[in-house]
């Protein structure tokens, strides 16, 4: 049976992992295969599980649960606990405008990669999840201003839309 008052904690966090264990590798690897090391991809300093954060440093990652549904089916020991609504976006600066943009794409492709038809499991607590990316959206620059300096720079965020589907105690 399904402990819905932590599903979406669990689904989070496993998914959360998963980035922070990737996404300095999967950069690195897009950077390598681009063959242009002058736009910068370091890795993310912050990661936030919550959507309200106003100050911060980029590069960072949000991962934010939107929503679950739990299915009426249940059919044996692998059947879904629930399909969970996850966003996940990396928000990114530049002082050039079309270093970000890049900046920006090469973060979605890095996600991407990590997130889409993947599956993740915890075999602590018996869960396994399936992964996959249902959308993706890219902000328009905008500009940040800096305090105390006559100096601007760019902002861009992707975020991309997660369906993941929540198994415990599975079989497989």
């Amino acid at each position: 049976m399904s402990n819905a008052a932590q599903l979406t904690e669990r689904t989070r966090a496993l998914i959360l992992a998963q980035i922070k264990a990737n996404i300095v590798a999967e950069l690195a690897a897009i950077r390598t295969d681009r063959n242009d090391p002058s736009v910068n991809t370091d890795p993310p300093l912050k990661y936030f599980i919550f959507d309200g954060a106003h100050t911060y440093q980029c590069p960072c990652i949000f991962l934010v649960v939107d929503s679950f549904d739990v299915p009426d089916e249940r059919v044996g020991p692998n059947h879904v606990n629930a399909v969970v609504k996850v966003y996940v976006s990396a928000v990114v600066e530049d002082r050039e405008a079309p270093a970000l943009t890049i900046k920006a794409e090469r973060y979605q492709s890095a996600l991407f990669k990590i997130l889409h038809w993947q599956t993740f499991n915890d075999p602590t607590h018996n869960v396994k999840l399936f992964s996959r990316v249902k959308r993706c959206e890219f902000s328009p620059v905008y500009t940040k201003e800096r305090a105390g300096e006559n100096m601007a720079s760019f902002r861009k965020e992707v975020s991309m839309e997660l369906e993941v589907k929540h198994y415990e105690n599975p079989n497989v």
